[in-house]
């Protein structure tokens, strides 16, 4: 588990929505890379690839309690991975899946 800034929550919590089909398409990086210093992304990038899954749902949960306080912050990283998730033009079962698992972990 890693300790995070916002910045870099913000990203993995991105990339996690990305790689939700396991495949992380051009467009997707281009939604994220939007929204995110290229320094931040490629280390944030680096980290994600060498979790686990578990890590990474680990990672998720230990650090939302520093950077979602309120509702508004819920939603506002939910809309943004909403983005992500369609950014390729595809949200299919397995990517609404790990949207509503996101959710509820936010």
């Amino acid at each position: 588990m890693r300790n995070l800034t916002k910045d870099e929550f913000r990203t993995y919590c991105l990339l996690f929505a990305a790689n939700a089909d396991f495949n992380i398409t051009k467009q997707e990086i281009i939604a994220i890379g939007a929204k995110i210093d290229p320094e931040d992304f490629v280390r944030v990038y680096n980290w994600f690839e060498a979790d686990s899954d578990a890590d990474r749902v680990e990672t998720i949960m230990a650090n939302k309690v520093h950077y979602i306080k309120n509702e508004d912050d819920k939603q506002n990283l939910i809309k943004e991975l909403k983005e992500v998730f369609f950014a390729d033009g595809v949200f299919d079962s397995v990517e609404k899946s790990i949207f509503f698992m996101l959710k509820k972990v936010l």
